[in-house]
């Protein structure tokens, strides 16, 4: 019986050491008026997910570029890009269509895809 049990995981262990560009990234980032977190894995990838309740999550592979591919979930095969503002700190994600800013987008933003006349509502 004991060759048959399922083999119990090894604990999880934070990283001993991280790239402070790759902690740069890390923290909440925003699609609208909707929050995001932004963790740095073990592997050095990257995993996006909302927030609050369910939603569009994936963990994200580093490529050579500087860039990385989504692995599962909505964003698989799905490109995700670092902008880089002035003095070269993160300003926003591009991830296929979707534009990830630090702050909620304001009224008076350019959004990709334009806002409704009305504003923003909740789901």
């Amino acid at each position: 019986m004991a060759e048959r049990e399922p083999r119990i995981p090894e604990p999880w262990r934070p990283p001993t050491e991280a790239d402070p560009a790759l902690l740069a990234l890390t923290g909440p980032w925003y699609w609208g008026p909707r929050a995001y977190h932004l963790r740095l894995r073990a592997d050095r990838g990257l995993e996006l997910s909302p927030a609050v309740g369910g939603g569009r999550a994936s963990r994200f592979r580093a490529e050579q570029d500087g860039t990385w591919t989504g692995l599962d979930g909505y964003y698989a095969g799905e490109t995700l890009r670092v902008v880089e503002g002035e003095g070269g700190a993160p300003a926003h994600l591009d991830l296929g269509t979707f534009v990830f800013t630090r702050e909620p987008y304001a009224p008076g933003d350019a959004v990709p895809g334009g806002v409704d006349p009305e504003g923003w509502r909740p789901l």
